[in-house]
């Protein structure tokens, strides 16, 4: 038996935001280099996806170029000045998904950023970062795949929210490689190869989205989204409070002198101190006398370790300053004076634990 069926009309080019910041990906080649060297933030947005081969035809696109800059000269004006633009894209009913280029040297800087001030209510889009590893015009440039697979995932997503009762995962982070991370696990493991960004929470970005990630684990060691985000208004591009919080990292090496640096600390009185110990943050006992002396000072000191991998809990075998946890009774503060908060750095790296610090600090000083 014949069915009447009717003729499939196919579905309009979705509307994606491209919003390029300069890195490597938009980086040249420098000619006549004795060397191979190359400059970052040279090309467009328009430039990189017209010089993609049938990218440019795939989407709508609407173009933002904020800055343009190399990442290892972000400045937390530039972090305000994203977060502010990316939450107009998702307001915005023009745009249907964004996708974002950004240097690779501070890509973990802004995901967790924008991990911890973006409302978690906001994200109703796909919101995909990308970068490369070479420039553009290198024999090797990884910035084409990385911008199709990206905007493969956009679309297949948008796809799947469309025909699937809006149920589908929205994804938050980085594609690179092939590779979906997540924005709260975004970190740069290693400084040159093309897996740079391979991580543990790390996923094919493939046909086979939605995956299924322990957003539970995902949560319990870097924190849940939006959780910083009343902090800053929706246009909020400038917080003179926020970019003059201080959050030092001194690391404990023989003969690097962290005794001497913490004392001149106390000179200053930063928001907080991240301690860099060797082992399982396991901080020299020369060292206690002056923390405990910056934390009565109303200085908040982080516990943190030197080695990339295995994060640091309370325990192993320090306990000195056990006494300054949060809740902890303080016994003869000078002149009733609030003392600061002895905390461990988790599974955070030192770069998140510097960012979690200062708008930790920002949020206890604005309550007060």
């Amino acid at each position: 038996m014949m069915t009447n069926s009717s003729p499939q009309i196919p579905d309009p080019l979705p509307r994606l935001a491209f919003v390029s910041t300069g890195g490597t990906i938009a980086g040249t080649v420098v000619e006549g280099a004795d060397h191979w060297k190359y400059e970052s933030a040279q090309r467009s947005g328009q430039s990189l996806i017209m010089g993609v081969p049938g990218l440019l035809r795939r989407a709508q696109w609407f173009f933002e170029q904020p800055y343009s800059i190399g990442s290892q000269n972000l400045e937390l004006s530039h972090m305000l000045q994203l977060r502010a633009l990316v939450l107009h894209l998702l307001h915005s009913p023009d745009v249907d998904g964004i996708l974002l280029t950004h240097g690779t040297d501070t890509m973990e800087d802004m995901l967790y950023f924008l991990h911890l001030t973006l409302p978690a209510g906001s994200l109703t889009k796909p919101v995909l970062f990308t970068g490369a590893m070479l420039p553009s015009d290198h024999p090797q440039a990884d910035g084409p795949d990385n911008l199709n697979s990206s905007v493969d995932l956009l679309c297949h997503t948008l796809n799947s929210h469309k025909f699937n009762n809006h149920k589908a995962e929205i994804p938050f982070g980085l594609v690179m490689q092939g590779l979906y991370t997540p924005a709260a696990a975004v970190e740069k493991r290693t400084t040159s190869g093309m897996d740079a960004f391979d991580g543990a929470f790390s996923v094919k970005a493939d046909i086979n989205w939605p995956v299924s990630l322990d957003q539970h684990e995902l949560v319990a060691r870097l924190g849940k989204q939006g959780e910083f985000a009343s902090l800053f208004n929706t246009d909020t591009t400038a917080l003179p409070l926020f970019e003059a919080l201080e959050v030092p990292v001194v690391f404990c090496v023989p003969g690097n002198g962290p005794v001497r640096q913490l004392n001149d600390l106390l000179g200053r009185k930063p928001a907080s101190v991240v301690v860099a110990a060797p082992g399982h943050g396991n901080i020299p006992d020369a060292c206690l006398p002056v923390l405990r002396r910056l934390i009565v000072n109303g200085v908040s000191v982080v516990r943190a370790s030197r080695v990339a991998e295995g994060g640091v809990e309370q325990g192993g075998e320090f306990d000195a300053l056990d006494e300054f946890r949060a809740g902890a009774t303080h016994q003869g503060l000078p002149g009733g004076k609030q003392a600061g908060v002895f905390s461990e750095a988790g599974h955070l790296s030192l770069s998140k634990c510097v960012m979690r610090e200062r708008l930790r600090v920002l949020a206890h000083s604005l309550s007060m």
